[in-house]
């Protein structure tokens, strides 16, 4: 934050984009890889990250955004925040507490002028963070093998294929923008229809 300040003076927004995902079962009931059974290690990486690091990151600029009356502060959540994801469900929880910090905060800050949101992305483009050892770990907890993963999009989304990143970052450009002055304390889906609001 001091590294903001010296450089721009102020700061506007905070987009806490970071996260990880592991994907585990809460047994592994067919008991052949145990390594994909949650455990406290990585429940505790996961909301190290998603949950503890978001916290830190908001409070940090919130204290900034006080002072100065305004600012936004938008936290990127997930479908599965809402829905839930075999397989995933500490992942989820951590998106779900993402939910419950956005409506919280909104309130407590919104006498100070700044807007707390979260975006919902749901099935996205793929990326260098989906490797194959995520992939393995997530058919795994899907009962199914690798080559397996279902990619036909337009069983599950109605608008019939993935999202790309730049929809979800155009999406939040708007948000941090004054056009949104009027939204805030409120999660947004980003999933080609697949999600309920």
């Amino acid at each position: 934050m001091a590294e903001i300040l010296n450089k721009y003076g102020h700061i506007d927004a905070i987009v806490n984009n970071a996260g990880i995902n592991l994907p585990r079962l809460l047994v592994d009931v067919k008991g052949e890889k145990p390594q994909y059974e949650l455990d406290a290690a990585s429940f505790d990486k996961m909301f190290a990250v998603n949950v503890k690091g978001l916290f830190l990151c908001a409070q940090a600029a919130a204290r900034e955004m006080v002072k100065q009356g305004h600012g936004v502060i938008v936290n990127m959540s997930s479908e599965s925040g809402k829905e839930g994801s075999q397989g995933q469900s500490a992942y989820s929880a951590t998106k779900g507490a993402v939910d419950s910090f956005t409506r919280s905060w909104a309130k407590e800050l919104g006498k100070y002028n700044i807007r707390v949101v979260a975006v919902a992305p749901g099935i996205m483009e793929a990326t260098g963070l989906r490797t194959p050892a995520y992939n393995e770990a997530l058919a795994y907890t899907r009962g199914v093998k690798p080559e397996e993963l279902s990619t036909d999009y337009t069983k599950v989304i109605p608008i019939g294929r993935d999202g790309k990143l730049d929809e979800v970052g155009d999406f939040v450009a708007y948000l941090v923008s004054d056009r949104a002055s009027y939204i805030t304390g409120t999660t947004l889906n980003i999933s080609g229809g697949k999600s309920r609001g």
